[in-house]
């Protein structure tokens, strides 16, 4: 047997340059400006984030020359399941350099990570990430790994479709008018779900309080949520909101008619007309309500269509709102833990995981500081 090239170890803060030098390897990232937002924004995910965990660092893949060639971000994050204080760990940017994929360093990175003394572990991963997850015994949560679309604006909606595939801007331009006309009637003549969701009680502001209690309210019968307090959403929100230029960030407590909090939802607004659903709330009773909240607030801002991570618990209103169920992005929910009850509460759709328990809201971040650097990359957001 050959000997290992090198060694996984905890990344330690002066690893952050170096990381930051795979990411540009990895993702093809260009210009001073973008490596600098980049390191930045590294450094607070590794190092700077509410859940600091001496037992679950942060993994590294350095050869004997001591060149780090892999990386494996860990965010612990507390979790109950069945009323039992449970610590979850949720890996991202997990990446190895090219010229070393053909060494052990991605399985080892990953056998490092599911040794952890973590209860339960959550990844998100393309077709190959799922194979070597599976492989060192890790499982896919199917349902969590679907994705539904309510389109608002269905004729615009199309028109973005096939631009992004193709269809030359002149041409966009001389039909978008007459998108507008076809949806203007659409909404006027047609059954729902075209016509404008009704608006309902007014929304609020979010705040990191608010949201807390909010997620311990609707959550509370789950077999498996997260904990939150009012510090650490407090770090997310802010973290969540440092975006700038064609895409903003929004969200809302919602309310009933006797101003008791029923739900929420946090979303991102982008220039290309698409919501993405962060993490959407609701009290079993006002699913439906909380819905045509969040679709009404994107149609006022001229969205063509919102789209989020599926939660099987909450198809029956995807459904009767007329939502379309896809593969979403393409990745896939990971799991991997050592006690049946845990795995099987999600299983059976009884966990909340939105994608602020996984891995997604992280690569966005990450994705939107090369923008904010000015970055020339072929990495996008």
């Amino acid at each position: 047997m050959s000997p290992p090239t090198g060694r996984v170890r905890p990344m330690d803060p002066e690893d952050v340059p170096r990381v930051a030098a795979l990411y540009a390897t990895v993702f093809g990232v260009r210009g001073a400006g973008a490596l600098e937002g980049l390191r930045q924004a590294l450094d607070e995910m590794f190092f700077r984030h509410p859940w600091d965990d001496d037992r679950l660092p942060s993994l590294v893949y350095e050869t004997r020359s001591r060149a780090i060639v892999g990386c494996l971000g860990v965010m612990p994050r507390p979790m109950c399941v069945n009323g039992r204080r449970v610590q979850a760990a949720i890996s991202h940017t997990c990446m190895v350099d090219p010229g070393s994929r053909t060494t052990l360093a991605g399985m080892d990175l990953i056998r490092a990570f599911l040794s952890g003394p973590q209860d339960v572990s959550i990844a998100q991963g393309t077709d190959r990430s799922r194979r070597i997850f599976e492989a060192v015994g890790g499982s896919t949560s199917l349902l969590h790994s679907m994705g539904w679309t309510r389109l608002l604006r269905p004729s615009r909606y199309a028109l973005a479709f096939l631009g992004r595939h193709g269809l030359p801007a002149v041409v966009s331009a001389a039909l978008t008018p007459w998108c507008r006309a076809a949806d203007a009637l659409a909404g006027r003549i047609l059954p729902h779900p075209f016509r404008r969701p009704a608006a309902g009680p007014p929304g609020e502001r979010l705040d990191p309080e608010s949201l807390a209690a909010c997620v311990a309210d609707v959550a509370r019968d789950r077999a498996l949520r997260p904990i939150y307090d009012g510090a650490s959403l407090k770090w997310l929100l802010e973290l969540l909101a440092r975006q700038d230029g064609d895409v903003v960030f929004d969200g809302s407590i919602v309310r009933d008619a006797s101003a008791e909090i029923i739900g929420a939802y946090l979303y991102y607004r982008h220039a290309s007309g698409v919501g993405d659903v962060v993490q959407l709330l609701a009290r079993p009773t006002s699913v439906t309500a909380v819905f045509d909240h969040l679709f009404n607030d994107a149609y006022r801002h001229g969205l063509v269509a919102v789209s989020g991570q599926l939660d099987p618990r909450l198809v029956p209103a995807l459904g009767a709102r007329q939502c379309l169920f896809t593969r979403g992005d393409g990745s896939w929910l990971l799991l991997h833990s050592r006690e049946p009850d845990l795995l099987a509460a999600v299983y059976r759709g009884d966990a909340l995981l939105t994608r602020l328990e996984a891995e997604w809201w992280i690569g966005f971040v990450l994705a939107r500081s090369l923008f904010r650097g000015g970055a020339d990359a072929d990495h996008g957001a």
